[in-house]
C-alpha cells in the first residue's frame, strides 16, 4: 500500500518547501535585505496582513498581532515566475530569496493563507468574517468605553485568524488574484538556524560575493546551496549534488 508521504513526494505540482523573497525597500536593496536575514538568522514580520487591516488602523496597537513574514510554497523549479515582471502586480522580487521545509514551517507556526472568493455575489464568506471583526471591536468599546481596548481586541479567537484569511476577486482597483501564490503566513518574527535552509536563491553573479559576505558569518558555502531561481530543475540538482561540470558538453 502507498503511503500518502510517497505519493506527495512525487507530486511535481506540489513543492517540499516554502519560499521567501526579498525586495528592494526605500533604503535597501533586495541583496541587502536577503545578507541582513541571513547575518540575523531571522525573518522579520514588517507588513500588516490579512482581514483586520482597518481595524489596525484605528486600534495601532495590533498592528503587532496581524504583522506576518510570507512564503510561498511554489516549488522550486517554478520558483522564477515568481520572479518575473507580472502584469498588475505590486510587488516585485528580484531573485532573492531562502527556503525551508513545511516541515521546518508547521512546526514554527507557519500555515497556508485561506482565500475567500469577492466575486460579486460571492459574498457569503467575507460577510460573516467582516461580521466577526466587527463583533470583537464592539465587544471591546463596550467593555472599556469608545476608545477600545487593544489589550482585550487582541485577545479575540477572530483576529489570531485574519492574518490567515485573503480575499480573491474584482476590487474597486482593478482584481486582487493571488491564490496562485500558495502563500504561507507566520505570525511575528521567524528564527531559524543555518542548518534549517534547504536553500538560498540569489542571481548567479552574486554569489560568490554573497558567500564571501556571510563567510564570516558562520556560513560555509556548502551550507548555503546558492541557487538561482532562473536556473531549470536539473541544474539545480546538478549544483546542490556539488557537481563542478555540469555541462551540457564538455569543456
Amino acid at each position: 500500500m502507498t503511503t500518502i508521504e510517497e505519493l506527495l513526494h512525487r507530486r511535481n505540482d506540489l513543492s517540499t518547501f516554502v519560499v521567501h523573497f526579498t525586495r528592494d525597500s526605500p533604503s535597501s536593496t533586495a541583496y541587502d535585505n536577503l545578507l541582513s536575514i541571513l547575518r540575523v538568522r531571522s525573518l522579520e514580520a514588517r507588513s500588516i496582513y490579512g482581514m483586520a487591516k482597518d481595524l489596525v488602523s484605528r486600534f495601532p496597537d495590533l498592528a503587532a498581532t496581524q504583522r506576518a513574514v510570507c512564503f510561498t510554497e511554489t516549488p522550486l523549479e517554478h520558483a522564477w515566475m515568481m520572479c518575473s515582471d507580472i502584469e498588475h502586480r505590486s510587488m516585485q522580487f528580484n531573485g532573492y530569496g531562502i527556503a525551508f521545509t513545511k516541515t521546518f514551517a508547521r512546526r514554527n507556526g507557519t500555515n497556508p493563507v485561506w482565500y475567500l472568493d469577492i466575486t460579486p455575489g460571492h459574498d457569503w464568506l467575507t460577510v460573516p468574517i467582516t461580521k466577526l471583526v466587527q463583533e470583537a471591536e464592539a465587544a471591546a468599546i463596550r467593555d472599556v468605553g469608545l476608545a477600545g481596548d487593544p489589550s482585550s481586541l487582541a485577545t479575540a479567537p477572530i483576529l489570531r485568524l485574519t492574518p490567515f484569511i485573503e480575499q480573491m476577486g474584482p476590487t474597486s482597483t482593478g482584481r486582487k488574484e493571488f491564490w496562485w501564490e500558495r502563500e504561507w503566513r507566520h505570525i511575528g518574527d521567524l528564527n531559524f538556524r543555518p542548518k534549517d535552509i534547504v536553500v538560498v536563491f540569489a542571481p548567479e553573479n552574486t554569489h560568490d560575493a554573497l558567500s564571501t559576505a556571510l563567510s564570516s558569518e558562520g556560513y560555509k558555502m556548502r551550507m548555503l546551496n546558492l541557487i538561482d531561481a532562473s536556473w531549470g530543475l536539473e541544474r539545480m540538482i546538478g549544483t546542490l549534488a556539488g557537481i563542478d561540470e555540469l555541462g551540457p558538453f564538455p569543456v
